[in-house]
């Protein structure tokens, strides 16, 4: 009797809840979407999810039929993780560097566009040439969030 209990327990919110997740209000009418995304998260494995929401988020919107406009721009810690080999991480943090360059390739796959904001290469120490061959370098990240937004594109900034 307990076990039937708990099961009902578990069941009983998708039971309650029949109806679909998804964004069909928001997205009525939306043909086409422009996001610029702010990257600036230091911390590997948040970053790598932060991308991964991108992704996803990129995912559903051609899904949903709705055609993405996408820039992510890398400034802040996060620049340490576009880079070409793995001199600019710790150890411990190569191969979540590696799942963030696979990211990358896809990004680069699906026309998104990347750009590296130079500031933060420099307060960095890290050389322009350091960057993947996806990720263009930009003179001020702010100047292109600024700019990508006057243009119409939402900011979705990723801490």
């Amino acid at each position: 009797m307990k076990s039937l209990l708990v099961l009902l327990c578990l069941l009983l919110p998708s039971i309650l809840y029949a109806g679909s997740i998804d964004n069909h209000v928001a997205l009525a009418d939306l043909k086409q979407v422009k996001i610029v995304c702010d990257v600036n998260v230091g911390a590997p494995e948040l970053l790598l999810l932060r991308l991964e929401l991108i992704d996803e988020t990129y995912s559903q919107l051609l899904d949903a039929a709705v055609a993405p406009a996408v820039v992510i721009t890398f400034r802040g810690e996060a620049s340490r993780y576009v880079t070409r080999g793995n001199g600019h991480v710790a150890a411990d943090a190569v191969e979540t560097k590696t799942a963030i360059r696979l990211l990358i390739d896809q990004f680069q796959r699906n026309g998104i566009r990347m750009e590296q904001c130079a500031i933060a290469a420099r307060a960095r120490n890290i050389d322009p040439t350091d960057f993947l061959p996806a990720v263009d370098v930009v003179q001020n990240g702010y100047v292109s969030i600024v700019a990508y937004q006057n243009r119409g594109y939402a900011l979705l900034p990723m801490d």
